[in-house]
């Protein structure tokens, strides 16, 4: 019967149009038959009634559809379907030629915001709203939203709805007021974080953050924490966003000052702390154009320990800020940097760039030759001040530096498999006003120039394997395995003067595998010849990406370095100790052949005494969002010696149980624990209980019990 309606329907639209050439002609269907009156021109369809128009998908309990205006009237439990827009109400007029509609009682959203209104009216495109609330997340007892007498939404630039005479709420609970405010569709409506439980060093506590959107690009708060042992601690935050067609800014303000009334013992240069204790952070991104982007990053900290007494989040993030401004130019193949690097806090030893201006150019063909030519040139104020770290240190180190560095190499192709690339470059470093933090240098070394010159190659192979394996448990289909043995042979040759060079970006201890070219060492003040070979091998083991996706999926890698040193020198962990000639051995393993399993190590081996310099291990064990186990392992000869096992299990929709550990072997202690629960409540808070136990903690509480209210972000 319905077929039939349907096709007498469609019949008699397509008599219609030959009267009316600018109807539409929709696709009508109902329960009941479908009720026409011819004078009219009207249709109407009650139960479930559904409309196609173009489009618009449109269905209700009653449809009234006038043919020659194109109009439809919906009542009762309406729902539009546009383009990937949805919207349900009460009732609906919609104009299918001019694609706008009206509604009364409306809902509608895209997550994780939902909108509900008295009456709206436009298109999908722009929309006027009367008596609108604006949710982030699902509506609820506890939901963050906006109540607006007015509100506009446009779809431009990802979506956004500027917001009249706005109370924002928690809840029911009215929580501030804004005459006008724009919400982007791609933010949260502001942030909330409050944070709060017992520490025998704080005593009871309570600790908030909180950002308030000002304006559609800016948002503005406080941290404001009580803590009964300590005092209060206040400061402002902020955070802004602006994004146009040349210009991509964003960055934070972070900040806090306490009149400190507990015990502030001492910093880690061993001076008592002032009771005025207060931080500052700002970190700024501004991208112009493609080409130009300008950075900062600062933290001014009263003392070395702040952060870690009242912000342990940040104090983890950031225990050694750096505070730097620069600006880069991003040519066709060349960089142009202005870096600035400065030290605010006295208690930290900073290499100072006051400032250093560079010119990078990227390897390019000489005189359009097969050989390409690459280097850089630059020019830093360098200074680094003791005084503040040792009294016998009365002047800082300074000096002007002026670098530059020069390589051509001519790479070979000697086989489809194999290519041979000779290296040669130059770099020419000149010092001037310099001054020692002992006392200034003598005239006649005022100024000195150093040269260093280096040679080379690069020797590669490139083969491959492909192997017709399938494994059910571990989703292989088909394996290829890649081999690239590599060998990379550098000579450096004695610099002169290096006795006379105040040395500020100085060798350190490092355990990773050491750059090999020239033009890439960051201790230009200390380099001295060097005559090695770095032998290795890589593998990698893929297979066909899984749930048909295109490309494919890396199974594990492993691989293998070997330094052998010609020429050896001090070592940088113990200057009285001469460098191996097997200097080390550097292996690298990364296993994950399915999505809940993952192994990776690094470790570096002194190769004649196959003793273990460094390891570190972390193995991640997944099933899916139910539960995660890892472990984790952390070792530097003679100084660290540490594991580490995290657990997660989800009990359900809203509750998660966790758990962690840290053991230092070398004392057999376990230094710290933690097990907790994450609680969802509705779907933007999320509360955080925990129970932490530390062992001989220095400035933290031994046993510490927090509870945590965060805001969820998509």
């Amino acid at each position: 019967m319905l077929r039939t309606v349907r096709f007498l329907l469609f019949y008699l639209f397509f008599l219609l149009s030959l009267r009316f050439v600018h109807a539409a002609l929709p696709e009508l269907s109902s329960l009941q038959p479908i009720e026409y009156d011819e004078a009219s021109q009207r249709l109407v369809a009650l139960g479930e009634a559904q409309l196609q128009l173009d489009e618009s998908y449109l269905q209700a309990d009653r449809i009234t559809y006038y043919q020659a205006f194109g109009l439809a009237d919906a009542e009762g439990n309406v729902e539009l379907n546009r383009s990937g827009y949805r919207l349900l109400a009460d009732r609906l007029s919609y104009d299918s030629e001019g694609q706008i509609f009206s509604v009364s009682d409306f809902r509608s959203g895209r997550w994780p915001f939902h909108l509900e209104g008295a009456t709206a009216g436009g298109s999908t495109e722009a929309v006027s709203i009367q008596d609108g609330v604006l949710y982030y997340g699902n509506p609820g007892p506890f939901s963050i939203n906006a109540r607006a007498k007015e509100a506009d939404y446009s779809s431009a630039d990802g979506g956004e709805i500027k917001l009249k005479k706005t109370t924002f709420r928690i809840g029911k609970v009215p929580i501030f007021y804004l005459p006008a405010y724009t919400q982007s569709l791609d933010q949260p409506p502001y942030y909330l974080e409050v944070d709060g439980g017992f520490d025998d060093e704080l005593g009871l506590y309570l600790q908030t953050t909180s950002l308030i959107p000002i304006k559609p690009w800016l948002r503005l708060g406080a941290n404001f924490d009580i803590y009964t042992e300590r005092g209060v601690l206040v400061g402002p935050t902020a955070q802004y966003i602006y994004n146009n067609d040349t210009h991509r800014i964003q960055g934070a303000i972070n900040s806090g000052y306490i009149q400190d009334q507990g015990n502030t013992r001492e910093d880690v240069l061993g001076r008592e702390i002032d009771q005025e204790r207060g931080f500052l952070e700002w970190r700024h991104k501004h991208h112009i154009g493609q080409r130009v982007t300008l950075t900062a990053s600062t933290s001014y900290w009263s003392d070395s320990e702040v952060t870690r007494d009242f912000r342990d989040n940040y104090f983890e993030e950031n225990r050694r800020p750096d505070n730097f401004v620069e600006g880069s130019y991003a040519g066709d193949n060349y960089f142009i940097t202005a870096f600035s690097r400065f030290r605010p806090n006295d208690y930290e030893l900073v290499q100072e760039r006051l400032p250093e201006i560079r010119l990078d150019w990227l390897p390019t063909p000489l005189l359009s030759t097969s050989t390409y030519h690459q280097g850089s040139v630059s020019y830093a104020r360098l200074r680094e001040d003791f005084s503040d770290l040792d009294p016998f240190f009365a002047d800082p180190a300074e000096t002007d530096r002026l670098d530059l560095n020069y390589r051509v190499q001519h790479p070979l192709r000697l086989t489809n498999w194999l290519t041979f690339s000779p290296l040669a470059g130059a770099r020419i470093t000149h010092y001037a006003n310099q001054q020692s933090a002992f006392s200034v240098i003598d005239t006649a070394e005022d100024s000195v120039t150093r040269d260093i010159f280096e040679v080379g190659f690069d020797l590669e192979a490139r083969a491959y394997a492909i192997y017709p394996t399938l494994n059910k448990t571990w989703d292989v289909d088909g394996l290829r395995h890649t081999v690239r043995p590599v060998m990379r042979y550098r000579y450096y040759s004695e610099p002169d003067d290096t006795a006379d060079i105040v040395a500020i970006e100085r060798r350190v201890f490092d355990t990773n595998r050491p750059a090999l070219d020239l033009g890439d060492l960051r201790y230009v003040d200390q380099i001295e010849q060097q005559h090695l070979m770095r032998l290795g091998v890589e593998n990698r083991y893929q297979t066909r990406a899984s749930g048909g996706a295109y490309g494919s999926r890396d199974l594990a890698e492993l691989n293998f370095y070997q330094d052998i040193l010609f020429e050896r020198s001090q070592r940088a962990d113990n200057p009285a100790e001469k460098q191996d000639t097997l200097h080390a051995t550097w292996i690298e393993f990364i296993l994950s052949p399915a999505a809940w399993l993952r192994f990776d190590l690094a470790t570096r081996v002194r190769t004649g005494e196959l003793d273990i310099e460094e390891i570190r291990t972390r193995t991640a064990l997944v099933s899916g969002e139910i539960w995660e186990l890892g472990f984790s392992t952390d070792f530097i000869e003679e100084q660290i010696d540490q594991y580490v096992i995290d657990f997660a299990q989800k009990l359900n929709e809203s509750f998660t149980l966790f758990a962690d550990a840290r053991l230092d072997a070398r004392t057999n202690e376990l230094m710290d624990s933690r097990i907790g629960l994450i609680t969802r409540i509705g779907s933007a808070w999320q509360i955080v209980y925990a129970l932490t136990f530390r062992d001989r903690a220095v400035r933290e509480s031994e046993l510490e019990f927090d509870i945590a209210v965060r805001l969820l972000t998509p």
